[in-house]
């Protein structure tokens, strides 16, 4: 189970990649609870982009019937935390 701090930190880490890789969004607008397709307006195609994106910062696989299921930042974020063995301060 990770700590609260690297739990802010990988939330924090996949709200500014959200940002970066979805166009018209705003670090500010993403909440960790924040539906990624209801709230966010994440599309198909940055869907996609999203979990490339993913893959490429962490090193990790994402099969596409998993990245499916994560439909927040919250799960993505807690996706991650059990992914990929993250101390606190990551790495960049």
């Amino acid at each position: 189970m990770p700590s609260t701090a690297d739990e802010r930190q990988l939330l924090d880490e996949v709200r500014d990649l959200l940002a970066a890789t979805v166009e018209d969004l705003a670090v500010e607008e993403i909440d960790p609870d924040s539906s990624l397709q209801d709230d966010l307006g994440v599309d198909s195609l940055a869907r996609l982009e999203l979990v490339a994106a993913i893959e490429d910062r962490w090193q990790i696989e994402v099969p596409q019937e998993q990245a499916e299921r994560l439909t927040t930042v919250r799960q993505i974020a807690a996706h991650l935390a059990e992914a990929v063995d993250v101390p606190a301060g990551g790495t960049e």
